[in-house]
C-alpha cells in the first residue's frame, strides 16, 4: 500500500493516492525525428555509437503509425547491424508503416511511413545485407559519396539495388562538412566542386538523384537555399531543424 493511503482526511488520502500511486511518466526521449512536410529533412542516426534507445524507436514508428507521419532514421555500414532492426522492419509492415524512399517523398507521398536510409560508400556491405532486405521487404535511401572511387564491380551491385527498389542519391563527392568548405572556400565554389559532381556522375551512371544529404548533417539556410534548385529534397540530423 502507498504511504498516502495511511492519510486520515478523505480527500487528503486520495490526493495522495493520485500523487504517490500513479504509474511512472512515459520516458522522454528528446526531438522526434518526422517529416514535416518542408524540403529539408531531418534524420536521427542509428549508428550503435549514436546510442538512441531501441525502445524510442519503436515508440516513434508508433507514433509515425497513429499521426500519419514519416519517421527518418539514417545510418552507416559497418556501424549499423541490420539484424537488429528486422523485428522493427516486421512490425512496421505489419501496422501500416510502410518503408518510403526518398524518390517517393519527393513525389509527394503522405501517410505514415519509415524513412530507412544508409549513407557513404560501403557498398559491398550493403550488396551482402540484400537477401536480408529483400526477405523484409525493406526499401532503403543510399545516399553515396566517393561515387567515381567505386570500382566496376561495386558500381553493378549498386545498380542490382536499385533494380530491387532501393533509392540511390547524392551524398557529396569527397563527403565535405558543407559549412566549413563554404567557409574556407566559398557558396559557389561548394555548389561546382561537392554538390553537382555528385549529381551529375549519378545521373551519368543512370540514376536521377532527386535528393541529397549533407555529410555531418552541416548545413545552413542560405545552403539549403543554394541546393534547393538542384534537388527536391535535402536530408540533414540534429539540432533545431529536427524539432517537431
Amino acid at each position: 500500500m502507498c504511504e498516502a493511503a495511511r492519510v486520515r482526511r478523505p480527500w487528503i488520502a486520495t490526493l495522495g493516492l493520485l500523487i504517490a500511486c500513479r504509474k511512472p511518466a512515459t520516458p522522454h526521449f528528446g526531438p522526434r525525428f518526422f517529416s514535416g512536410g518542408g524540403p529539408v529533412q531531418c534524420s536521427k542516426g542509428i549508428d550503435r555509437d549514436h546510442e538512441w534507445p531501441h525502445e524510442a524507436l519503436a515508440g516513434s514508428l508508433e507514433r509515425a503509425r497513429d499521426r500519419r507521419i514519416v519517421l527518418h532514421t539514417y545510418g552507416h555500414a559497418p556501424t549499423i547491424r541490420l539484424d537488429e532492426y528486422l523485428a522493427d522492419f516486421d512490425w512496421a509492415a505489419s501496422h501500416g508503416v510502410p518503408m518510403v524512399t526518398f524518390r517517393e517523398l519527393a513525389a509527394g507521398y503522405h501517410g505514415p511511413g519509415w524513412a530507412f536510409t544508409i549513407d557513404d560508400d560501403e557498398v559491398d556491405t550493403w550488396y551482402g545485407w540484400r537477401d536480408l532486405l529483400r526477405a523484409h521487404q525493406v526499401k532503403v535511401t543510399f545516399f553515396v559519396t566517393r561515387f567515381e572511387r567505386l570500382t566496376a564491380q561495386q558500381k553493378r551491385e549498386l545498380h542490382e539495388l536499385a533494380a530491387d527498389g532501393h533509392d540511390i542519391e547524392a551524398h557529396g563527392v569527397a563527403h565535405e562538412n558543407a559549412v566549413d568548405f563554404v567557409t574556407t572556400h566559398g557558396l559557389a565554389r561548394y555548389l561546382e566542386d561537392e554538390v553537382r559532381p555528385s549529381k551529375a556522375v549519378l545521373t551519368a551512371d543512370g540514376y536521377a538523384p532527386v535528393a541529397f544529404a549533407y555529410p555531418y548533417g552541416a548545413h545552413t539556410a542560405e545552403i539549403d537555399r543554394a541546393l534547393l534548385p538542384e534537388f527536391a529534397l535535402l536530408r540533414t540530423t540534429g539540432g533545431a531543424w529536427c524539432l517537431e
